[in-house]
């Protein structure tokens, strides 16, 4: 099955404004961008909220055939691939909950500094492995939320309000805090914002998710804002064998 086979029968993109998608709204409207591209736009739902805020030059890219909307330009592509978009378009690209989801997320970085214009904006949001949920939930052997063992059903998380037997999202590479940071730098990206969001936690936990989101170190999802630079690209250096490990 194919990326986009899998995300078409697989919805993962929602439609209501959370903590970490109204947080996106004000970063975006903040800096008042020319231009912007959601990567991973579902059907619209962030580009319409942007649109009302009195954005123009949007764009959004997803696996759908059917989206439509006067108000932005709409690209059918796999995101895992080169993306159909020319060089230095977009002041600012969004790719919200998504670089978890692809199986290479350097050659997705590439590609996101490629069509970004120098000095253009990445705002990324992806959940934070070693949230403070996790940091409890792991050591009583739960499997740590934002990960998955299965592409069909989520295990190993004991009970149903911590996930068990939900669909799942289809979580490939999962970051902590600071391995976010690392490899938006590897790319060449300086990092200019780290923030905490909260998760989806019921009463009264979410009052405890959303006072510790505070913390970054401790949130339960990571959003980054990033600058692309305006020099020339960095190579990063290779990872290195582990020769000593017999293999």
């Amino acid at each position: 099955m194919s990326f986009e086979d899998y995300y078409r029968d697989n919805v993962t993109y929602i439609s209501r404004v959370d903590p970490r998608l109204a947080l996106i709204i004000d970063l975006v409207t903040a800096q008042a961008p020319a231009s912007t591209l959601d990567i991973g736009c579902g059907r619209g739902f962030l580009l319409d909220l942007l649109a009302r805020r009195g954005l123009t030059g949007l764009a959004g890219v997803d696996v759908y055939d059917d989206v439509t909307d006067e108000r932005f330009d709409y690209v059918r592509a796999d995101v895992t691939q080169a993306l159909p978009i020319p060089d230095a378009t977009f002041e600012c690209v969004i790719a919200g909950e998504i670089i978890e989801h692809v199986p290479n997320p350097d050659d997705f970085l590439r590609e996101i500094r490629r069509v970004l214009k120098p000095g253009g904006t990445l705002i990324v949001s992806t959940p934070n492995l070693v949230s403070w949920a996790n940091r409890i939930l792991v050591p009583l052997g739960v499997q740590p939320l934002g990960t998955e063992t299965s592409s069909e059903i989520s295990l190993g998380r004991r009970h149903r309000v911590l996930g068990q037997g939900n669909q799942v999202q289809g979580h490939l590479k999962v970051f902590t805090h600071r391995a976010l940071g690392e490899i938006l730098e590897r790319y060449g990206f300086t990092v200019t914002q780290r923030l905490g969001v909260p998760a989806f936690f019921p009463k009264p936990i979410d009052r405890i998710d959303r006072l510790i989101a505070k913390r970054v170190a401790f949130a339960s999802g990571l959003v980054y804002v990033a600058q692309a630079p305006t020099g020339p690209w960095p190579t990063p250096p290779a990872g290195r064998r582990h020769d000593d490990c017999g293999g």
